[in-house]
């Protein structure tokens, strides 16, 4: 069969409708977007992070050095990307406002695009465009701040669009965009993006099975459109790729490929695996709760995110020291929407019929492709809870991707493809209008013989009896209705045992009886849902919407898809008042002054009674993740750092604090050789730190409480807490005063190269980081003068003093009495450059990880720059404009020739 896809002109107009629809759908839902003051929560990119000097705009597309966490880190390259060009284009405030509504937005349009390109109604294209936005897994990730990955769903159906023409003359052009918009798949979304070009591959592999010709045939086209396909995508995601592999594997722990390695790195990467239980959350949304701060009993109480090593110490009984890995985090859901579900199936049922089915031949068997998709990509997001994904990670380099649950956005992508064959299947066969009757056309040799003869669906007449198939297909829906109501009765009743799960698995008791009763009224919307989708496509099956009223299948469908997944999706919608979020304090005042002079961390033991506002809470919780990006204060902590570079692991293992007095001389070796500072911690420490390590070192500089914000006099969550100077306050922020300053001159210094050797001088007590800094690279020793003449050197070893700070250009103003060292403490890099008074010099790795200058006596001007190679920026604008190029060709040169989609012969 060959259909001709909509006239431009037509599609133009359906475009249209369509972004309409997807924008008053998902304003319903994300109405606080346009409110002032209001900004969309955001767990992985806050308001704070993006406005840090670090992350601005067009800067970081040339580099960018993360100094706010640690001693500073390699951020990689920002690739002008769609996420990087709308955070540019919008600025931080509009862009935390409409990041998560744009990206439904290109999801929703992506998946428009390719139902559209495979010739199905227009029902149906707008149906699956908003079961596809409003798709909770993709929905509740975009709310979660890491909408990249619904923008990546949307490239992956953007590329099958483009793909699905294998005859018109511009088809070879169309397979280059859609190798383009894998590429782009991979530049937004990294690994999920990586995934997901690989569906896009195998879409193309199967699409050349399916094709006509011989077997040789078929494979030589195949294999010739995937490899155009990688081409382009590797153009397109070069830069990405590079970056990726720069910052994530090469010279990071872990990362190794040898099997002892693995075999350790698997609890790691997949501690966010899907519980089997857990899968019912694709048909009952918020079953297991949804997210951890959810109120009213709907809080989070499964186990996606638990580490293994948690679950092993409550499977054994609790035996021995608790570990200290998350018990559950979930900051998303999957559910997919009852009468998505059901059209799914419904059309997986009509693919397996010989006779009568609503599909042709490649219908069917793309429904079974979709259906393989989604059955593969589910038994692998089970991760370690099955032994599929065992399989998959012995693979090269697959052990380098996290969380195996990342396969669940092509359980929801398929299901959003076969809900979309449903809808298509039963407005041809049920409602589109008869057409009107034409003269038959001349019998041509072909159709005489029967050779590829086109196969046909015919609308079923209005008031025609039900066939077998639709009795028991309505038989089948009401029986499960049964099957539904009964499992209902018997979880409701049986409240008891659900909350001994929940206890068994720690949740607090006065939580799992509410957590209990609220999972079991989801089940109740599910069989509300059910029943009206069930009885809405009993009455399209008998005929009820036929012809002129077809249209209003369609309305009531678009209503019940908003009904069922916009309740669904309203508890991951968290908006902010940023003016509050970010407000200052006096402590954060303080730490905000001059914040490139020093760092700021928590004393460990900050936490205080369970039912007690906790200092340590807070800052982890709220400054560390919100207020130090935003105010740009440097702390020693890292929020997150799943794949830490080998010299920071070896680093942190040489300094591990232990308990007791040897744990403060670590801690206080740390804070001297990273400049930091601040510390913040209970009040009464400072007298056993001073006690045990020097008397004096640890001062206060302010005692404080922790307290609701002003105008509340209680707070419920941690984000209303604020500090409030407290002469007598129960916590210290604190100065360590034999903390290094950010910029030092050494006129003494040791030429290590044995980094073994430097690493364990630099934990000795015999060694004094104020008075030596090691070099690790091969320089000329201090002259003997200048090693023993203590009254000029190491009483006076000169001054240095930042005049100017930014993340990646720092100007230091120096003068020696010697030739010294002058030592950055902040973490060695090989783009660093570094020039003395206008003329290059080498950057130095200094105490192991640190990095410094070599200058001679007198006054300097020193410049630190962080250039790390951007050429391949470059090659991405190209194929941006090469890409721009070929839409071009199709939309214009393409005008007036339709594509064509293929039946292969029966």
């Amino acid at each position: 069969m060959e259909t001709n896809v909509t006239s431009p002109k037509a599609k133009g107009a359906d475009l249209f409708a369509v972004l309409l629809l997807l924008l008053a759908a998902l304003s319903i839902l994300l109405y606080g977007v346009f409110l002032p003051n209001q900004t969309l929560f955001s767990n992985d990119g806050p308001l704070g992070r993006i406005i840090s000097e670090c992350h601005q705009l067009p800067s970081r597309f040339v580099g960018c050095w993360g100094d706010l966490n640690g001693i500073g880190f390699n951020g990689g390259v920002a690739i002008p990307g769609i996420s990087m060009v709308l955070q540019f284009l919008l600025k931080p405030i509009w862009f935390s406002k409409l990041y998560a509504l744009l990206a439904q937005v290109i999801l929703g349009l992506g998946a428009w695009c390719f139902f559209s390109q495979l010739g199905l109604s227009r029902m149906a294209c707008f149906l699956g465009a908003l079961a596809a936005a409003l798709n909770s897994c993709f929905f509740a990730v975009s709310c979660w701040g890491d909408a990249a990955q619904p923008i990546a769903a949307g490239m992956a159906f953007f590329a099958m669009a483009a793909l699905t023409d294998t005859s018109s003359r511009l088809r070879w052009v169309r397979v280059m965009l859609g190798g383009m918009a894998a590429g782009m798949a991979v530049i937004e979304a990294s690994d999920v993006g990586a995934i997901f070009s690989v569906y896009v591959a195998a879409f193309v592999a199967y699409q050349a099975w399916m094709g006509g010709g011989t077997a040789a045939q078929r494979a030589v086209t195949g294999l010739s459109r995937l490899a155009v396909v990688v081409v382009c995508a590797g153009f397109i995601a070069a830069q990405a790729v590079i970056g990726l592999v720069g910052t994530s594997i090469v010279g990071v722990a872990g990362t190794q490929q040898d099997e002892q390695t693995k075999e350790q790195r698997w609890d790691f990467c997949t501690q966010w695996s899907l519980p089997i239980e857990e899968t019912t959350g694709l048909i009952v949304p918020g079953l297991f709760g949804y997210r951890l701060d959810t109120p009213n009993g709907g809080a989070y109480w499964g186990r996606i995110g638990m580490d293994p090593a948690v679950e092993r110490y409550l499977e054994n009984g609790r035996q021995g020291q608790p570990p200290r890995g998350f018990m559950r985090y979930s900051g998303g859901g999957f559910y997919a929407g009852v009468l998505v579900v059901m059209l799914g199936v419904w059309a997986m049922v009509q693919s397996w019929r010989r006779k009568d089915s609503c599909f042709s031949l490649a219908q069917r068997r793309w429904v079974w492709f979709w259906l393989a998709v989604a059955i593969v990509s589910l038994l692998l997001a089970f991760g370690r809870f099955a032994p599929f994904y065992r399989l998959v990670y012995a693979l090269p380099y697959f052990s380098t991707i996290r969380n195996p649950i990342k396969f669940i956005y092509l359980v929801s992508l398929a299901l959003v493809v076969l809900f979309a064959y449903g809808a298509d299947g039963l407005w041809r066969r049920y409602l589109q209008p008869a057409p009107a009757p034409v003269p038959a056309p001349p019998a041509t040799p072909a159709a005489v013989n029967g050779k590829k003869a086109a196969a046909k669906v015919t609308r079923k007449p209005a008031g025609k009896p039900a066939d077998s198939f639709e009795k028991n297909w309505m038989f089948g829906t009401w029986s499960v209705l049964g099957v539904i109501l009964l499992a209902w009765v018997v979880y409701a009743a049986d409240h008891q045992s659900v909350v001994a799960y929940m206890r068994f698995y720690q949740v607090r008791d006065p939580d799992a009886d509410s957590f209990a009763s609220f999972s079991a009224r989801q089940v109740g919307w599910l069989v509300l849902f059910y029943v009206v989708s069930a009885w809405l496509i009993s009455r399209i099956l008998a005929g009820k919407f036929a012809g002129a009223k077809a249209r209003w299948a369609g309305v009531a469908f678009g209503l019940l898809l908003l009904a069922d997944l916009g309740r669904a999706n309203q508890p991951w919608i968290i908006y902010w008042n940023y003016p509050d979020k970010y407000a200052s304090n006096p402590i954060i005042d303080v730490l905000r002054n001059q914040p490139y002079e020093h760092r700021v961390t928590l004393l460990p033991g900050a936490q205080t009674a369970p039912n007690a506002p906790t200092l340590e809470r807070l800052y982890r919780l709220e400054w560390l993740q919100q207020q130090f990006p935003y105010y740009n204060i440097q702390t020693l902590d890292v929020v997150d750092m799943p794949r830490k570079p080998l010299d920071l692991v070896a680093f942190g293992r040489a300094l591990t604090p232990q308990p007791g007095v040897e744990g403060y001389q670590t801690l206080s070796r740390i804070w001297q050789l990273t400049g930091t500072r601040y510390v913040l911690g209970r009040s009464e420490v400072q007298d056993v730190f001073n006690q045990e390590i020097r008397q004096g070192q640890l001062r206060i500089v302010q005692r404080f409480d922790v307290t609701p914000k002003p105008g509340e006099e209680t707070a419920n969550a941690i984000a209303r807490l604020t500090a409030v100077p407290d002469d007598n306050g129960m916590y210290a922020l604190f100065e360590y005063t034999a903390a290094l300053p950010r910029a030092k001159l050494y006129s003494t210094w040791q030429v290590i190269t044995n980094d073994s050797t430097v690493l364990e001088q630099l934990g000795s007590p015999s060694f004094d980081p104020g008075q030596t800094v090691m070099v690790s690279d091969n320089i000329p020793a201090p002259a003997p003068a200048a090693a023993t003449a203590t009254d000029n050197t190491n009483q006076n070893p000169g001054a240095a003093e930042i005049t100017s700070y930014r993340s990646k250009d720092i100007v230091i103003k120096c003068s020696a009495p010697a030739a010294s060292v002058l030592l950055i403490s902040s973490h060695f890099d090989p783009n660093w450059r570094v020039w003395v008074d206008g003329q290059p010099a080498k950057v130095l790795r200094c105490n192991y990880i640190m990095r410094g200058v070599a200058v001679p006596a007198g006054a300097h001007t020193v410049e630190f720059r962080f250039q790390p190679p951007y050429k391949m920026l470059y090659v991405t604008l190209s194929a941006f404009a090469v890409t721009l190029l070929l839409l071009v060709v199709v939309l214009v040169a393409g005008r007036g020739t339709p594509a064509k989609l293929e039946t292969p012969p029966k």
